[in-house]
């Protein structure tokens, strides 16, 4: 009994699992009324439009069938599915769930015969076999009937006056290649049958119509060969449709190992966003990319990078999360493709812009995190105006939606890589700071270098992004020549080389040995290579552009100059609290303008030394 209501409740929850979904036939009929000439198998609506199980997606189809929404024709033990033209109105749409019936053989026939009594003799004896005949007295009246409504046979008589058989015959191969014709002739000879079946005739059949038989066979197998025709017809159109979608699949999986390539060695997050945004306004062919996030798994985002943007407004503006369309789709992480906004639920959260489409895709960008098994939050990418002008298709977002994870994936890499590169940054600071605190005259040299640089950078207008990096290299400037002294330390401990320890120190000079092992210990940080090009020109004298490590560009950068300066100026007057030490450094640097320090450089650093002395003072205290 058990196992007898197990199989129950099994039977139970594949029943329910078939049944049709009002959720799935509105998807369904969307698609074909986007595309009302397209006819598919209910593989491909399963698969490519509907992304649902396929036994759902049957059965919504065939009560859509039922219901005379949707056409049903079976080709080789496949159904294939297209919109209705004329579905019946809602009062007269059938409401159960089965296959609406079908009478196989039978099709649309016109009989043309100036003779009356053939003419209705023939329409009665069709009539009865099941077809729709509609009957026209003249060869002129038929070719109006036959261009103005479908029909799957003509049965024609040859001799008529006006518009011959052959003629009525010609023009309805030209209409419809694929219309059968039937001519009835009461003069049949040799070269009457051969010119009908030259202009593509079917059958020649001759009056009298004493065997009926005769004419049903020849009607039968008239239908069959259109039937036949059209279904091959439909079946290379749906090959070649298939073969289109495979080129469209493998195009995008193309594209997304392409993107995957050129993201995967970026770990710069300014220049990951960048390509990113181009990439994917490339491949989707939209005028509109932006990529918004938000730090920390906060509550507002913003935009990190874009294409087709160029409003200060929508650039600058954050996006509250659960707020406005991206809002709604962070909140959610859920993607939304919009095929016309003005007919969707988010026409009122529209908040202006030039579009030239009212379609868009947005695709939330989440990362997960290993251990904690949870997903965060990052942002979203909004994908706007096709170039074409059409609206985005679900292809179109599943390709967005693989974009997105690859993002996130290059976000994480990028983020765990930032944290390595920080913490090996800090011990190197940590280092340099040791072995500067191990002597009273070097103690904070680096931290007064880094306040300094700032300042005289800031004085000199250099933009933020600068200064930072400028910062960022003076608080490592002494790297080279801490791991110098130390390895001539060594050597002096064996016996030899004290005299090449004696100005290698933190504050001392450049040697060879100090240059190297800054080169050995700044390399593996691929983001610090600006900071290490900074430090390694600083030891160039402003007069002479060749450098002690073998470079020969010429110039040095402003960075360089400024570290240079303030450096010397720090180990000249080590004593924050002392203003003669200060001025005697300045009148030492004023000396060397031109020749060893730029002389823009000391100038700025003359308006700010003694404000910015103050203040290291203030702080080291």
């Amino acid at each position: 009994m058990a196992r007898d209501g197990s199989q129950a409740k099994k039977k139970t929850r594949r029943t329910a699992a078939a049944d049709p979904r009002p959720e799935i036939a509105e998807r369904v009929l969307e698609y074909f009324r986007r595309n009302g000439d397209a006819t598919d198998s209910v593989e491909g609506i399963a698969r490519f439009w509907v992304h649902e199980d396929r036994h759902v997606v049957e059965s919504t189809l065939n009560d859509l069938h039922a219901r005379g929404l949707l056409n049903k024709r079976t080709i080789a033990g496949t159904d294939f599915y297209s919109l209705r033209k004329d579905p019946p109105p809602p009062s007269q749409q059938r409401t159960v769930a089965g296959p609406a019936p079908q009478v196989e053989g039978r099709g649309r026939l016109i009989v043309v015969d100036d003779d009356e009594t053939v003419r209705k003799f023939m329409v009665e004896m069709l009539s009865e076999e099941g077809h729709s005949v509609a009957a026209a007295e003249t060869g002129e009246r038929a070719v109006e009937m036959i261009r103005s409504a479908p029909f799957d046979l003509v049965v024609t008589d040859l001799l008529m006056p006006g518009i011959s058989g052959i003629e009525v015959l010609q023009a309805a191969k030209q209409h419809d290649p694929s219309l059968e014709v039937i001519v009835v002739t009461a003069h049949a000879s040799i070269d009457t049958a051969i010119k009908a079946l030259r202009f593509g005739a079917y059958d020649l059949i001759t009056k009298p119509l004493d065997d009926l038989e005769l004419l049903y066979r020849g009607v039968e197998r008239a239908l069959e060969r259109r039937r036949l025709s059209f279904e091959n017809r439909l079946l290379v159109d749906n090959l070649q449709k298939r073969n289109v979608e495979l080129k469209e699949t493998i195009a995008r999986l193309a594209a997304v190992n392409e993107i995957g390539r050129a993201t995967t060695g970026l770990l710069d997050l300014n220049d990951l966003f960048d390509t990113l945004v181009r990439l994917v306004a490339q491949h989707l062919k939209a005028r509109r990319v932006s990529i918004l996030l938000s730090e920390n798994d906060s509550d507002t985002m913003t935009v990190v990078a874009s294409v087709g943007i160029t409003s200060p407004e929508v650039l600058d503006r954050p996006v509250r999360v659960g707020e406005g369309i991206a809002g709604r789709v962070a909140a959610a992480r859920t993607p939304v493709l919009v095929p016309d906004i003005e007919k969707s639920e988010f026409r009122s959260l529209r908040t202006g812009g030039r579009y030239t489409t009212g379609s868009f895709m947005i695709t939330p960008i989440t990362v997960s995190y290993p251990i904690r098994y949870r997903r965060q939050r990052v942002g979203v990418i909004n994908v706007s105006d096709k170039h074409s002008g059409d609206p985005f298709s679900d292809q179109d977002l599943e390709f967005l939606s693989t974009l997105s994870s690859q993002v996130a994936v290059a976000i994480e890499n990028a983020r765990l890589v930032k944290e390595m590169e920080g913490g090996y940054l800090g011990a190197v600071v940590a280092l340099i700071r040791a072995v500067e605190d191990a002597r009273p005259e070097t103690r904070g040299h680096s931290m007064r270098v880094t306040e300094l640089v700032a300042h005289v950078a800031a004085e000199m207008g250099l933009p933020d992004s600068r200064i930072e990096v400028l910062s960022q290299a003076a608080a490592l400037h002494e790297v080279g020549r801490v791991a110098g002294r130390n390895g001539a330390s060594q050597a002096a401990g064996n016996g030899s080389g004290s005299d090449a320890a004696a100005g290698d120190g933190p504050g001392g000079e450049w040697t060879p040995a100090a240059v190297m092992a800054t080169e050995r210990v700044l390399a593996p940080i691929a983001s610090l290579r600006a900071a290490r090009e900074i430090i390694l020109h600083s030891a160039n004298p402003f007069d002479a552009a060749p450098a002690p490590f073998g470079g020969d560009r010429p110039g040095i950068p402003v960075e360089s100059r400024i570290l240079s300066a303030c450096e010397d100026f720090v180990r000249a007057a080590p004593d924050t609290d002392d203003p003669q030490a200060g001025k005697r450094a300045l009148a030492a640097l004023r000396q060397q303008a031109g020749r060893k320090h730029d002389p823009e450089v000391i100038a700025a650093l003359e308006r700010v030394a003694g404000f910015a002395g103050r203040a290291r003072g203030r702080g080291a205290a």
